[in-house]
């Protein structure tokens, strides 16, 4: 277990490490003190290709450290399944099987912002709560750590929150709604 945290924790640095180089790089800025005019081509590309294979290795990557981060933008992929409605009560999405729970979120969100997350909480149209652009996901924290990114037929959702579900299947995700 001591081995996996230690793993998690390194392959977070380096994720946070790449996505400030790439986004120094990209636009232009200088992001904690790493200016574009110290990055070189061959630096982009391998922040680039660090981050790349890190991505395709791990399905959950924390977006959060002790400190507030800028969370890499992590494209969506579209979902062409079912998607998770309150008549569909229950989904095979892409990350596996998909609930909704509605309740009230403010000590979720207060997580959240102590872990660095300021983004806003709000309520898309569907009736889905968001964090920023992240649908808000309950999942099993042993194997998606909050602020890990996922896909679930309804977006790109972010592990905020846990439930008694995962115990009894530890890949379902539970989506926070206002149904």
């Amino acid at each position: 277990m001591k081995s996996l945290k230690r793993t998690t924790k390194n392959l977070l640095l380096c994720v946070l490490i790449a996505s400030e180089v790439f986004m120094c790089s990209f636009i232009g800025s200088d992001i904690y003190g790493i200016s574009t005019e110290r990055i070189n081509e061959r630096e982009k590309q391998e922040s680039l290709d660090l981050v790349s294979f890190r991505l395709s290795s791990v399905s959950a990557v924390p977006m959060f450290a002790a400190s507030p981060v800028i969370p890499m933008h992590i494209e969506n992929t579209r979902w062409k399944g079912p998607v998770l409605s309150k008549r569909r009560g229950t989904i095979t999405g892409p990350s596996g099987k998909e609930t909704y729970y509605n309740l009230n979120m403010t000590g979720v969100v207060n997580i959240m912002r102590r872990m660095g997350n300021n983004d806003e909480y709000w309520v898309r149209d569907d009736g889905v709560k968001m964090l920023g652009d992240y649908i808000m996901v309950a999942a099993n924290l042993n194997i998606r750590p909050r602020g890990s990114l996922i896909e679930t037929s309804l977006g790109t959702g972010i592990v905020c929150d846990t439930g008694t579900f995962a115990k009894r299947n530890p890949t379902q995700l539970d989506i926070a709604v206002s149904w």
